[in-house]
């Protein structure tokens, strides 16, 4: 670097100064919020520290739902498990409602408009 500092002297071009100057403003709590900043981070390190040290951690128990009507079986003895009986693999089927009209299931759709391209019946 030393020719280009050569050079800038040479055409009068002066080195910038990164140090601050008297002239810039210097905050006069700067000092005291850096300590306090430095402070709390240090409060936040040391209560997560200890909550990680801690032996005697207090585990929160779940909460077990019970299962739905339709799926629950009863009690079962250990010899049920060992029988051969088919068992129903496929359990899509289960809580299938059948009607048998649709009339039962009520006219809630009948005062719907339509709203799109075709508000009318198309003939083909």
């Amino acid at each position: 670097m030393g020719f280009l500092d050569r050079f800038k002297q040479a055409f009068g071009v002066k080195a910038e100064n990164s140090e601050p100057t008297a002239s810039e403003y210097r905050d006069p709590l700067e000092q005291q919020m850096t300590k306090e900043h430095a402070a709390r981070q240090q409060s936040v390190i040391d209560e997560a520290m200890s909550e990680l040290e801690r032996e005697n951690q207090q585990l929160k128990p779940e909460q077990v739902s019970d299962s739905p009507p339709d799926y629950d079986v009863g009690e079962v003895e250990l010899e049920d498990l060992f029988t051969e009986e088919e068992t129903e693999s496929d359990h899509s089927l289960l809580n299938i409602i059948e009607h048998e009209s649709v009339e039962e299931l009520g006219d809630h759709l009948e005062s719907v408009q339509i709203v799109g391209d075709l508000p009318e019946e198309v003939e083909l």
